[in-house]
């Protein structure tokens, strides 16, 4: 209204400029009378047109200031009557050239009737829509119902000198509830797995925005949506919206493409409208170092470890390339530390062990290697560091914990001296079976003194080419049944059993495979003791070792005996590698079973395959160092896992590193146990005895306690929400782990907007990239159309018209007042 009432300035300034032109009687120039009479009423026509053009530019200018909006129904019926207004416009300009122009009476005549006419059917076609037409709403209208649906994904902490996006999206949230109505019910809902619900009133809501954070944990985009349409639906207000603001990543987006629940949710009654703000592409680059790959996560004492990493650049990279830096960085070893000081968590001091650099030439990855000095009987935690300020600093660090264990003895029970000795070697290389730094301590024996051995000092067994007879010794299963483990290979030395016993499958016959024979063919490749062989790039080629002779075992579930199948023989439905399980057993049992000889590399076994024997066999050694760490669970308590993952640390023996630092090792000792044993044995019934640790997490925080059974082995750890390294310490026990993101977490790529909507594929979804464009209100029945940028450019076009016809006007005025002068001029030279 004001930008309207300025449109009377120009008016004004006319009404004071139209001065009357003094009357001089000069004989001279009465000859030039006739000529000022005859332009005069030119001149009037142009000083109209030029007042009117001059209104109508400040009046178009505020017209847009004041953002008109619309009905989406009416956008046809409005463009023709700007259609119309526009003809009876041009037609009002001919009649004021043919006015201009001297032009007959009754053409002048006809072609202003017909622009009044046209301009009075525009004004009242107008004035009749606005009346009977829906009419849109506007920001002080009726309250709404509205979710906030912020994405503070790990790629919200991009941070660049031209674009921080956590603050533009806060600045956005904030700038959304401000233009609400204050009455209406406003939810912000992050990421997070905090619950769905109204704000209190919208400062509570700048509240909650202002306290929102990138995380590096998240809840699916679908959820939250989903959430938030929940919320808004169970409201009584009768307009509802819910609104997204995100960057589009493909990390968080595609299985919002790849899932149709949001799409069904959006057609559920009462309809709720869904404005999906984008916040545009990632201008700059980002440096990035992936997960870790470590040599051995449970290395023998005083052996270096190389830790290798792919390190790379992302989004817009310069042609010349970049270079990058890549640090390793461990922690000393203390055991008096991390405490609580002065109410911050004062960890070991963090030293630079090594580092390299690489150079890209351009967006892609490089691999760097690293590595960890030699190392003492212990938890050791370190991290890879990039050097240098990013644009997303989550994915500039990569952590790792690292546990050298004590040797784990284990016991290899075969009449062949030959195959003993080969598969003790695959477990302790590189070093030799007798070396004290080795990961484990072997001893062979042969099967008539197995009756005699005291199993119950060995963390594994294994028996190859058993005969029956050492299967079924009571010792053995014994052994399985207070938790220790058992590799067992058959060979020809076994013999067909008529039913299965209570801790072996039953053998049904013995298999000679015709030529070419057969291989193994692994099913359950999650399994601790396959997974690291899927990993291998390229995989594992089994088909080159053939395999001629094997046991068919009954793998059908007993009633006590649970067998899974973790390999079987190509062609064939007969079990190469099975696990057996006792349901009814109380600990944990590693029991595996392979029904061919390994390593078969006696006179008995050799033609049995050609595991060992065949040309560079090395995935056979690979699967019997698997092996050796699955049965003696030193990659049980691996102390790397992923945010947002459960971590269990399992208390073994080996939890026995402690003692090397000086603490008394609680749960490692045979004394401890027993302890433990004739406690719980004393406490009274119904009373709970426990353990009590802390949790020293990433950060600043405080320390978290954990309180277990005191009969427990084991405990998990749940809300890990932020990568690091997390000490655990307690009686005897001072160990830990990393946690890291997830290597797509900060990846820069975007889902295509268009796909993103087609996928949701409801007429409630619109998709935006200005605030102005943000429906505020959430009633679907009154969808808006803003004309904003129609009114700037007409305001534009105005302004230019009347600078040109101002522009023409001056010119001929000052050339006509010089043409006088220089007439007067003649005319007193005359005179």
């Amino acid at each position: 209204m004001l930008g309207l009432a300025a449109a009377a300035v120009p008016i004004v300034l006319h009404f004071l400029s139209r001065r009357e032109p003094k009357k001089v009687v000069f004989p001279s120039l009465r000859f030039l009378t006739q000529h000022y009479e005859t332009n005069r009423s030119r001149l009037k026509i142009r000083r109209w047109w030029l007042l009117a053009l001059r209104i109508a530019a400040i009046a178009a200018v505020a017209f847009a200031l004041a953002r008109p909006v619309i009905h989406q129904s009416l956008s046809l019926t409005w463009v023709t009557i700007g259609l119309v207004a526009a003809a009876g416009l041009g037609m009002l300009v001919l009649a004021g050239i043919a006015i201009a122009r001297g032009f007959s009476p009754p053409l002048r005549y006809a072609l202003t009737s017909i622009a009044v006419l046209t301009l009075l059917s525009a004004i009242v076609w107008g004035g009749v829509t606005y009346a009977t037409g829906p009419r849109p709403t506007t920001d002080s209208a009726s309250p709404v119902a509205m979710a906030i649906v912020i994405d503070n994904s790990a790629t919200a902490s991009w941070q660049t000198n031209s674009d921080d996006r956590m603050q533009r999206i806060e600045s956005l949230a904030e700038w959304i509830v401000a233009r609400v109505p204050r009455s209406s019910r406003i939810a912000v809902i992050d990421r997070s797995t905090s619950p769905a619900s109204f704000a209190l009133d919208s400062a509570s809501a700048l509240s909650q925005i202002e306290q929102i954070e990138p995380l590096s944990v998240t809840q699916p985009i679908t959820s939250r949506i989903a959430a938030a349409i929940g919320l808004v639906q169970s409201s009584d207000l009768a307009a509802r919206a819910v609104i997204v603001i995100s960057d589009l990543s493909e990390s968080t987006w595609q299985q919002a493409i790849d899932d149709a629940s949001t799409r069904q949710l959006l057609e559920t009654e009462p309809t709720v409208n869904l404005t999906l703000v984008d916040l545009g592409d990632f201008a700059g680059t980002n440096r990035f170092v992936s997960s870790l790959q470590v040599s051995d996560l449970t290395p023998p004492a005083a052996t270096p470890v190389s830790v290798s990493a792919r390190v790379g650049i992302a989004g817009d990279v310069n042609e010349n390339g970049q270079s990058i830096t890549a640090e390793l960085e461990m922690y000393d070893t203390n055991p008096a530390l991390p405490v609580i000081r002065d109410g911050k968590i004062q960890r070991p001091e963090l030293r630079s062990v090594d580092r390299t650099s690489v150079r890209l030439s351009g967006s892609g990855t490089a691999e760097v290697l690293l590595t960890v000095p030699p190392m003492q009987v212990g938890t050791h935690h370190g991290q890879i560091r990039l050097i240098g300020d990013d644009s997303i600093a989550l994915d500039n660090v990569r952590y790792f914990s690292i546990e050298v264990l004590p040797s784990s003895p284990v016991l290899i029970v075969s009449d062949s001296e030959e195959e003993a000795r080969v598969l003790g070697q695959s477990i302790t290389a590189p070093l030799a079976i007798d070396d004290p730094n080795a990961e484990y301590r072997v001893e062979s024996i042969r099967y008539q003194d197995f009756a005699v051995v005291r199993l119950a000092d060995f963390d594994a067994v294994m028996l190859l080419d058993p005969p029956n007879r050492a299967l079924q010794d009571p010792q053995l299963a014994q052994y399985i049944g207070r938790g220790g483990g058992v590799f067992v290979s058959l060979g020809p030395a076994a013999e067909t059993t008529s039913e299965a016993s209570p801790t072996w499958p039953k053998l049904v016959r013995r298999w000679r495979v015709p030529e070419p024979g057969t291989f193994l063919q692994p099913l359950n490749q999650s399994h601790p003791l396959l997974a690291p062989l899927s990993n291998i790039a390229g995989g594992v080629p089994w088909n080159q070792f053939r395999i001629a002779q094997y046991w068919q075992v009954e793998t059908r579930t007993q009633d006590k005996v649970k067998l899974r199948r973790l390999a079987q023989f190509a062609g064939t439905e007969h079990a190469s590698i099975v696990e057996v399980a006792n349901e009814d057993a109380e600990t944990s049992r590693r029991v595996v079973m392979m029904t061919t000889p390994l390593p078969a590399l006696a006179n008995a076994t050799r033609r049995w395959n050609e595991l060992f024997s065949g040309t560079d066999a090395w995935p056979a050694f690979l699967l019997v160092r698997e092996l050796a760490d699955y049965l003696t669970e030193r990659s049980a308590g691996l102390r790397d896992t992923l945010v947002g993952q459960p971590h269990t640390i399992t208390l073994t023996s080996s939890d026995a590193s402690a003692a090397a630092s000086g603490i008394p090792v609680v749960t490692a000792s045979s004394s401890t146990k027993e302890a433990d044993s004739q406690t719980a044995a004393a406490k009274p019934a119904g009373e709970r005895l426990t353990r009590r640790y802390q949790l020293y997490p990433p950060g600043d925080t405080s320390s978290i306690p954990i309180d277990i059974d005191i009969d427990s082995q084991r405990f998990t750890m749940t809300n890990i929400n932020s990568p690091g390294t997390y000490w655990v310490r307690g009686p005897g026990l001072n160990t830990g782990f990393s946690a890291n993101i997830a290597d797509n977490a900060t990846r820069l790529a975007r889902i295509d907007p268009e796909s993103l909507v087609n996928s949701l594929g409801s007429e409630h979804v619109q998709l935006v990239t200005d605030r102005e464009e943000i429906d505020l209100r959430g009633d679907q029945d009154s969808q808006r159309v803003s004309l904003h940028s129609p009114a700037m450019l007409l305001a534009l076009v105005v302004f230019l018209l009347e600078q040109i016809l101002g522009n023409r006007f001056y010119r001929k005025r000052d050339s006509a007042r010089s043409s006088t002068k220089q007439a007067s001029t003649a005319a007193g030279a005359t005179a």
